[in-house]
């Protein structure tokens, strides 16, 4: 702040201190000449009583420093005076702020009601969804053959099914029925398209399906079966009802399909993008049977799709495994790899000899290891039977 700056306290101060120290020399010079009549005034005089008395030289001297004195001091209280109006700027803009945020607290607080509102929205949603989800899986898991059904078909088996959104895409399908005086035993095994409810509905029209082809058409054959699956997939989503005939539904299913003619003792096998393992008496390692490349349902395709049925032995010590991609495509181990096919057929060959239990026990165990805390990577299933 300038020295001369008149509203100063500096300025102000400074001339208080050298008006007041002008007092002293002249009361010094009235007081001499009282005392000191004898004495002429003059310059000369003036100066021999500075010589006289030193302290004269202090006295003259005194509007000087008392006026340094005084602008120090109003210095000292200008500066006071800018601090502590800088410390009432400071205080109006710290309350303008705790205004401020005051008001984004409101604010906030507003935000916290409303999230917590949304959230026990959503809680209640999401409890809804499991709700009707674990309903569909009850559901779904009743429409799946009762293993008992299957134990009492088959000398042994074993089924592995894993479901990777508790309701799942694969499922498996199982009739004992007479057609024309034969015994047929039918164990199906498909993979539909995607997981979770997508592939859920997808089980549902697959399971009335083959209801309504082998229950009431009476249709045995396995390439027969694949047919009037794909048919009847392909018919079901592309229905002249849609309202909307721009909706393109591509989903599908692959499959496999075991048939036991119990009278003619013979092994029908088809397949539809899936493999059939098996291995008989001849054989010391796992077998394979691929299926036919091409998928049940999906787009329609200007090529006709072609499915084949394969006759098998039936003998005695057969096994035969069918089941969806789930477990070969599993991610897991050391490297975070598929499973694959090849480690899956090693497997099947290291248990052999053991029995349906003891082989489901391995599977289980083998996948869960495999998997360990890797997130499952589609719905699985692996059907194991053994003649005997």
């Amino acid at each position: 702040m300038s020295l001369f700056y008149r509203k100063s306290h500096t300025f102000k101060y400074s001339l208080f201190g050298i008006a007041f120290g002008f007092c002293f020399p002249i009361f010094s010079f009235l007081f001499d000449g009282i005392f000191l009549k004898e004495m002429s005034f003059s310059v000369e005089s003036f100066i021999n009583v500075h010589y006289l008395n030193p302290l004269h030289f202090i006295i003259d001297s005194a509007p000087i420093f008392l006026g340094i004195a005084f602008g120090f001091a109003g210095r000292n209280l200008d500066e006071a005076t800018e601090v502590r109006q800088d410390v009432e700027t400071y205080n109006e803009e710290l309350l303008q702020q705790n205004q401020i945020v005051t008001q984004y607290s409101h604010e906030l607080q507003a935000q916290s009601d409303k999230i917590k509102e949304q959230r026990v929205q959503v809680e209640k949603l999401f409890s809804d969804i499991q709700a009707s989800v674990r309903t569909a899986e009850r559901l779904q898991l009743a429409l799946l053959p009762d293993l008992s059904s299957l134990k009492d078909a088959f000398d042994e088996v074993f089924v592995f099914y894993k479901a990777k959104d508790i309701i799942s895409g694969d499922f498996y399908w199982f009739r004992n029925i007479i057609v024309e005086g034969k015994e047929y035993k039918i164990i199906i095994v498909a993979d539909c398209t995607g997981h979770g409810v997508p592939g859920a509905i997808m089980t549902i029209v697959g399971y009335f399906l083959l209801e309504r082809i082998v229950e009431k058409e009476k249709i045995v054959n396995p390439k027969e079966i694949l047919e009037n699956l794909n048919e009847g997939i392909t018919e079901a989503f592309s229905s002249s009802l849609s309202s909307d005939r721009s909706i393109k539904v591509r989903e599908g299913m692959d499959a496999s399909i075991l048939v036991f003619n119990e009278t003619d003792k013979e092994i029908i096998y088809g397949g539809a993008n899936r493999p059939l393992y098996y291995r008989n008496f001849d054989n010391q390692t796992i077998q394979i049977i691929k299926g036919s490349r091409a998928a049940l349902g999906g787009e329609k395709r200007k090529k006709e799709k072609v499915f084949v049925s394969h006759t098998l032995k039936y003998e005695k010590e057969s096994e035969f495994y069918l089941f969806s991609d789930g477990y070969p495509d599993q991610f897991g181990g050391e490297n975070d790899k598929k499973f694959g096919s090849k480690r899956f057929r090693q497997l099947l060959n290291q248990n052999l000899s053991n029995s349906m239990s003891q082989m489901h026990t391995e599977i289980k165990s083998t996948f869960d290891n495999w998997k360990y805390q890797t997130p499952q990577t589609d719905d699985v299933v692996v059907v194991g039977i053994k003649m005997k």
